[in-house]
């Protein structure tokens, strides 16, 4: 096969998908290298690709050549937030109809000093923002609102809002060193566990304050926890809970008829986490509803949906 039919969702990806290489076949070993970041692995590439491919006005191969299984393209692309064009050289190696390296050769000075310049926003801050959102959310809900059908089928709009604060409470509980039993991890038990009282907004907003400040303390988010059978960095429950955060934020919020805006950032950051995190084995057993199939031209956050299980608008 020639090896550019290969590599030509890869470009796709960049041109017409905003970087999301879910369609592309880079091998899981897949080793990229660059002139500013390199990755050994195909999770921590795609991740990078799909924050990156938001802010690419334009993309465009120039040209392109093969030889043996390496392809060789010359690429022009147009990047938030430098003006004017950049051009590259791109190699990709193939191997069994997947993309096993890349490397990209070109000046990127500007590009490490806008990137320097524009750092994207830390985990707490997005969990504070999520937070913050669910909270009006929250306060806006009418009494009928509360007893509504939630998206989830088994629950109302307030168990649902239950499951989310005690989500977050346990999540914060591991993150601060406290012992968690296991039955206390089981969702139907914390949606039945009244953790909003007379107060659902004031009594999240301090579920929230307490999660930003356990994740927000020095070495949490590098330090490792024993968490569902295994041991994770901290790094990981924060994006666990920023996820939890969105999408029952969002469940909540249709569920008692409420518009819900999404933050840009905290969609990019929880679909980094859901991309790996909400497998198939995940769905086997029973943790997350299967993928609901959309347009690969609908917004992120209608992807994101979509890959958890559930139906929006694109």
């Amino acid at each position: 096969m020639d090896p550019r039919i290969t590599v030509e969702p890869y470009y796709r990806a960049w041109q017409h998908r905003a970087g999301d290489m879910s369609q592309v076949p880079l091998a899981d070993d897949f080793a990229f290298t660059g002139p500013v970041a390199s990755f050994a692995g195909s999770a921590g590439y795609r991740a990078m690709a799909l924050q990156a491919g938001a802010a690419v006005r334009d993309f465009r191969v120039r040209h392109q050549f093969t030889d043996g299984d390496l392809v060789c393209s010359i690429i022009d692309w147009e990047m938030d937030p430098l003006p004017g064009t950049l051009t590259a050289a791109e190699l990709l190696r193939v191997r069994d109809g997947e993309i096993v390296s890349g490397e990209l050769i070109h000046d990127a000075e500007d590009l490490r000093r806008a990137m320097t310049a524009a750092q994207p926003p830390g985990i707490t801050d997005l969990l504070e923002r999520s937070h913050a959102q669910v909270t009006q959310v929250l306060g806006r809900i009418s009494a009928s609102g509360w007893t509504a059908a939630g998206t989830c089928e088994k629950w109302t709009v307030r168990q649902t809002a239950n499951h989310l604060a005690g989500a977050l409470l346990l999540l914060a509980r591991f993150a601060e060193g406290e012992q968690v039993e296991p039955q206390e991890l089981d969702a139907q038990r914390q949606a039945d566990t009244d953790h909003l009282g007379t107060d659902p907004a004031a009594s999240f907003r301090a579920i929230a304050d307490r999660s930003v400040a356990a994740f927000a303390a020095p070495g949490t988010l590098e330090r490792r926890y024993a968490f569902m059978g295994t041991t994770v960095p901290g790094a990981v429950l924060a994006s666990i809970s920023l996820y939890e955060s969105l999408i029952h934020g969002w469940d909540i919020a249709t569920g008692a008829h409420l518009p819900y805006a999404a933050d840009d950032d905290v969609v990019r950051a929880a679909w980094q986490y859901a991309e790996t995190g909400v497998g198939d084995a995940h769905r086997r057993a029973g943790q997350f509803a299967e993928a609901i199939p959309v347009l690969p031209t609908a917004s992120l956050f209608v992807r994101l949906l979509a890959h958890v299980g559930r139906h929006a608008r694109p």
